[in-house]
C-alpha cells in the first residue's frame, strides 16, 4: 500500500478544494453582478421612456432627448422606414431598412404590443460598433419609438471584473498553497519530534492499545499517544500545572480584552491626526493629552489586573462625575462617529459631588460604552445620562442595538461568560466588581431587537 505523508494529505485537498472555489465563485459573482446590473439599468431606463411620455417631452426633438439622457433616439414608421434618428455613422448594411428592422426586431415588437400584455420588451443590439439596450415604445399610427442606451460602459465593467476576479483567484489559489504546504510541514516536523521524544520515554509495553490501520505518521503518533496517556494517569500533578497554565491563560485573555480599550481609543484619535491636519493646535494638543492619558491608564491596567483576583484598595477622591463621563465620551468621540452612533448627553448640573475612583469608574464606564457600540453594528443612538435618586447616583447607558436574550441576562456578570467570537467575558464582570468595591450595583434591562439599558449606581455617600 503507498504511503502518503501528512503534508501531502492536507496540501492536495485544501488545494483542490481552493481550486474549486477560487474559480467558480468570482464567475458567478461576474454573472451575479452583470445580472443585477442589468436588473437596475432595465428598470431606470424604462422609469426615463415613462417620465419622457408622461411629462410630454417625447414631443420635444430628438436632440434635445439625447442631450438630456445620453440616449440615442430612433423612430420607425409603420412600414419600418427609419423617420428620425440620432444615431450617425451607421454603415451600408445598416441603413438598409429592411436588414435594420430585422436586426431592430420590428415586427416581433409590433406583434407584442398587438397582444396587449403589458410587459416590458426589450432588445440588445449592436449599431456603429457599440451595444445598445433598445426600450420600445408603439405611437400612433402604428409607429415606433426606439430609445437605444449605451451599454459599452457595462460590458468593459464585467470586462474588468472578470480580470479583477480572476487575478484574486490566482492570488488566492497561490496564498492558500503555500499556507497550506506551512501548515502540512509545521504539523508533521511537531509530530515527528514528539514520536522520537515519547520513544524514548515509554520503555514498558502498553496495557491498551489503540489500534490505527493508517500507513503515516498518525499511526506512529497514536502508539506514543497510549504510553504517554498511561504515564499521566500516574501523575496528577501534571494536571494541576495544566490547570494552572490554563488560568494564567484566562488571566491573559483578560490582560488583551482590557488593554484593547484604551489602544482602540489612542488609535482612532492617531488616525484623526493623521486625516485631520488642519485641526487647530488647540485639538491636536487636546488629542495628544488624550493618547498621554490612556498610556498611563494602559500601565494602570497592567498594575491592576490581577484585582480581579486579588482586588487592590481603591485611590477614592471627592469629585464630580461629570467631567469624568465627559473625558471617556471625547475619547470615544471618533469611534463612535466612524460607528455612525449618535451620542445623545445629558449630564445632570444637580447631581452632586461623590467619592470615587477615576480611574477605576473610566474602565467600567468605557466597558459599558463599547459593548454598546458592539451592539450596533448599523449605527444607531446612545444615550447617556445622571440622575439622582435618594442617597444614590445612577450612571444610565441606553443603547438601539440588537440587544440581549432573556436566557443570557443572568449569566452576564459571571467571568468568562460571553456570546462574542473574540471577547473574554471579563468586561462586564469587572464592571460588577469596581462597582461592587465602590459601594455601588450595575442594573442591565434588555429587549431583543430594541435595545439595551445600563444603569450603574454609585452611593453619594461611600462611607455609609
Amino acid at each position: 500500500m503507498r504511503r502518503y505523508s501528512i503534508q501531502t494529505k492536507i496540501v492536495l485537498p485544501f488545494l483542490l478544494l481552493f481550486a474549486c472555489v477560487t474559480i467558480f465563485v468570482p464567475l458567478l459573482t461576474v454573472e451575479l453582478f452583470a445580472w443585477k446590473y442589468s436588473e437596475q439599468f432595465t428598470s431606470e431606463t424604462q422609469g426615463w421612456l415613462d417620465t419622457i411620455v408622461e411629462t410630454g417631452f417625447i414631443r420635444e426633438p430628438s436632440e434635445k432627448i439625447k442631450k438630456a439622457y445620453s440616449v440615442e433616439i430612433m423612430v420607425f414608421g409603420s412600414d419600418y422606414t427609419l423617420n428620425d434618428s440620432t444615431l450617425v455613422g451607421l454603415s451600408d448594411a445598416e441603413q438598409d431598412w429592411a436588414n435594420l428592422a430585422e436586426k431592430m426586431r420590428l415586427s416581433e415588437v409590433k406583434k407584442h404590443f398587438q397582444e396587449a400584455d403589458g410587459t416590458l420588451f426589450t432588445h440588445d443590439v449592436t449599431l456603429v460598433g457599440k451595444p445598445y439596450k433598445v426600450f420600445y415604445l408603439l405611437l400612433n399610427p402604428g409607429r415606433l419609438y426606439c430609445l437605444l442606451r449605451p451599454m459599452d460602459k457595462i460590458a468593459e465593467a464585467k470586462r474588468t471584473l472578470t480580470w479583477y476576479m480572476l487575478g484574486i483567484a490566482v492570488l488566492v489559489m497561490a496564498l492558500i498553497a503555500f499556507i497550506s504546504y506551512r501548515i502540512g510541514k509545521n504539523l508533521t516536523n511537531p509530530i515527528k519530534v514528539l514520536v522520537d521524544s515519547t520513544a524514548r520515554v515509554a520503555m514498558g509495553d502498553l496495557d491498551e492499545q489503540c489500534e490505527i490501520k493508517t500507513h503515516d505518521e498518525i499511526r506512529d503518533l497514536a502508539a506514543a499517544f497510549n504510553q504517554m496517556t498511561r504515564d499521566l494517569k500516574q501523575s496528577r500533578d501534571q494536571l494541576i500545572q495544566a490547570e494552572r497554565l490554563a488560568t494564567a491563560g484566562k488571566m491573559s485573555a483578560s490582560f488583551a480584552h482590557e488593554i484593547r480599550n484604551p489602544l482602540s481609543s489612542m488609535r482612532m484619535l492617531a488616525q484623526m491626526l493623521m486625516q485631520k491636519p488642519e485641526m487647530s493646535e488647540e485639538r491636536h494638543q487636546q488629542s495628544l493629552r488624550y493618547i498621554l492619558e490612556e498610556i498611563e491608564r494602559i500601565d494602570s491596567i497592567v498594575k491592576g489586573l490581577m484585582d480581579f483576583a486579588r482586588p487592590a484598595t481603591l485611590n477614592l477622591e471627592q469629585q464630580s462625575l461629570a467631567p469624568v463621563l465627559q473625558a471617556v465620551l471625547d475619547l470615544m468621540e471618533a469611534n463612535l462617529a466612524h460607528h455612525n452612533i449618535q451620542l445623545v448627553l445629558d449630564l445632570s448640573p444637580e447631581t452632586p459631588e461623590i467619592q470615587f475612583d477615576s480611574d477605576k469608574l473610566k474602565q467600567a464606564f468605557m466597558n459599558v460604552v463599547l459593548n454598546a457600540m458592539e451592539s450596533m453594528p448599523q449605527g444607531g443612538v446612545l444615550k447617556v445620562f445622571t440622575l439622582t435618586e435618594g442617597d444614590s447616583v445612577c450612571i444610565k447607558i441606553v443603547d438601539t442595538g440588537v440587544g440581549i436574550p432573556p436566557e443570557d441576562l443572568e449569566h452576564l456578570f459571571e467571568p468568562f461568560f460571553t456570546r462574542k467570537t473574540r471577547g473574554t467575558g471579563l468586561g462586564l464582570a469587572n464592571v460588577k466588581r469596581i462597582l461592587e468595591e465602590h459601594g455601588g450595583s450595575v442594573e442591565i434591562e434588555s429587549i431583543p431587537g430594541e435595545g439595551t439599558q445600563v444603569s450603574l449606581w454609585l452611593p453619594v455617600d461611600a462611607s455609609a
